[in-house]
């Protein structure tokens, strides 16, 4: 499978608070006004998680492509806050070597929402200016792993 561009968003809210907001482009090539980028809201920052660390995230609706590559902060429409760019890079989908029929790794992104999009599967981020991190997202539940060791990068 080809790389996805993936980013990270801090997203303020006109209350102050924020969040991250993780995206993971639906297809290899992503048009910026298309609705097409995975979204998921998530409490803490991606690239800070240690290995074995787990972080619940939750989906939401699918974003336009235009976010995997922003440049600078940009205010929402709708008195949403103000979204900017933390990292951006790509994602890899690995295949773990184990009977296809107990692995959901090996599902393809055919599903409408990004909950059923990516559910069960593995991924390499790579983050520019980060070390590569591995990833499994099973439901809402996001784990780093990096163990590679029983990976096949399918590269």
């Amino acid at each position: 499978m080809n790389p996805l561009q993936t980013a990270i968003l801090r997203h303020t809210t006109t209350d102050g608070r924020h969040h991250f907001d993780w995206l993971l482009a639906g297809a290899a090539i992503v048009q910026p006004d298309a609705r097409e980028t995975l979204c998921w809201r998530c409490p803490s920052l991606l690239t800070a998680m240690n290995v074995h660390d787990h972080m619940v995230i939750e989906a939401i609706a699918k974003h336009r492509g235009l976010y995997l590559t922003l440049q600078s902060a940009r205010e929402l429409d709708g008195g949403r806050g103000i979204v900017e760019p933390i990292a951006r890079g790509w994602a890899h989908e690995l295949h773990a070597k184990c009977n296809p029929q107990e692995n959901r790794a090996a599902q393809h992104m055919t599903a409408t929402s990004p909950d059923e999009a990516v559910k069960g599967r593995t991924f390499i981020l790579r983050f520019e200016g980060t070390p590569p991190m591995c990833v499994t997202l099973q439901g809402d539940l996001l784990t780093r792993v990096d163990d590679l060791e029983n990976m096949d990068l399918g590269e």
